[in-house]
């Protein structure tokens, strides 16, 4: 019987201002994902972003640096193979348009139970990977 390599975890990144909030998705995704980083503003988490190259980064909408509409673009920039995520609670939806239009991959309202947001981020990874079918 030939043993098989563990899959690996997705790497995940976390970018929030509130540091309760970053201590508890990083408790809460542990178990799917490789937490890999952590940061209180939108330049942390591109800097982070263009450092660790992770699978998924996490994002809250309204942090310093310019939030989530500095960040998304950015992280795809210097890490186009990250998948993005907005965590928020707050948003107006003409943002969360304009937030996935930029390039993020799913919006989730914060207070979402651990087993859908794990499974909300791991789509989010498979749907970036995904090549769109050609136009005909």
């Amino acid at each position: 019987m030939t043993a098989t390599a563990p899959e690996r975890r997705p790497r995940l990144i976390i970018a929030d201002d509130e540091p309760l909030t970053r201590s508890v998705l990083w408790t809460l995704l542990q178990h799917d994902f490789d937490c890999v980083g952590v940061a209180a503003d939108a330049t942390g988490a591109v800097e982070l972003a263009r450092a660790l190259a992770p699978d998924v980064a996490v994002l809250d909408v309204r942090m310093p640096g310019g939030g989530a509409p500095y960040a998304v673009p950015a992280i795809r920039d210097c890490s186009p193979g990250t998948a993005i995520a907005i965590l928020s609670s707050d948003e107006e939806r003409t943002e969360v348009v304009s937030l996935l239009t930029a390039g993020a991959m799913t919006y989730m309202r914060k207070g979402i139970g651990r087993h859908e947001l794990a499974q909300r981020l791991h789509a989010a990874i498979v749907a970036h990977r995904t090549p769109l079918p050609a136009a005909a």
